[in-house]
């Protein structure tokens, strides 16, 4: 993969593609600021390339607001709540840039297979097996044919997929060495701050770590 140069151009594009009012993180920061203030993307940017340089970043950035929300009335049953983490705006919109380069780099060499519909860009997701399926189905209702079919539900990646898997998939398809680094480091200090009907449960100090699974709401966590 070829060495990553973060100009004003890659911060245009990455608050481009992200909702102007998604919630933020820590920083409290909203895309809509981030893309209206354009004399901070040539300091952004060059932040950004010296955190990549540094592979290192403030834990600030690192840090999500895990919101806690109930499926129904039962409030006892941690399983009866659905977990939203909000991440710093910043942090994402650095790792948006990250992933992007990332893509065209598996894109390029054809590291992704072309039956991969899922977590790829310029694709429909799920929407292309779903069509694929419903023509098979016609086909068979019009033949009168039978038709075998299986699915496999994979446990959750997101929760489940260790970071040292992580660390050595970005080496295994030679993902540049100084973004290898940068994120593996993010990844050690990767935590959230959990959050029940607005309020928090504890100390931003008192965060807990993540130390297997990824964060859902990060750019980088479907590639």
């Amino acid at each position: 993969m070829d060495p990553v140069i973060i100009t004003s151009d890659d911060i245009v594009e990455a608050v481009r593609r992200a909702p102007n009012w998604k919630f933020p993180g820590l920083d409290g920061l909203h895309h809509y600021w981030l893309m209206g203030f354009v004399v901070c993307h040539a300091v952004l940017a060059r932040q950004f390339q010296e955190a990549l340089g540094q592979k290192s970043l403030s834990s600030l950035f690192t840090t999500g607001i895990t919101h806690l929300v109930p499926k129904d009335r039962d409030s006892t049953d941690p399983s009866k709540y659905r977990p939203i983490t909000c991440l710093p705006t910043i942090y994402k919109t650095l790792t948006s840039i990250l992933s992007a380069r990332i893509a065209r780099h598996l894109s390029s060499n054809q590291v992704m297979s072309r039956a991969q519909s899922g977590c790829r860009g310029i694709g429909r997701g799920t929407k292309e097996p779903l069509l694929i399926d419903a023509v098979i189905g016609k086909v068979i209702k019009r033949n009168r044919r039978n038709l075998s079919g299986a699915w496999i539900d994979y446990k959750k990646a997101f929760d489940s997929v260790p970071h040292t898997w992580l660390k050595r998939v970005l080496e295994l398809y030679k993902v540049e060495c100084t973004v290898r680094d940068f994120l593996g480091q993010c990844m050690g200090q990767w935590s959230t701050i959990l959050c029940h009907l607005g309020q928090r449960m504890m100390a931003a100090e008192n965060h807990i770590r993540i130390r297997r699974g990824i964060f859902q709401g990060d750019c980088l966590s479907p590639i």
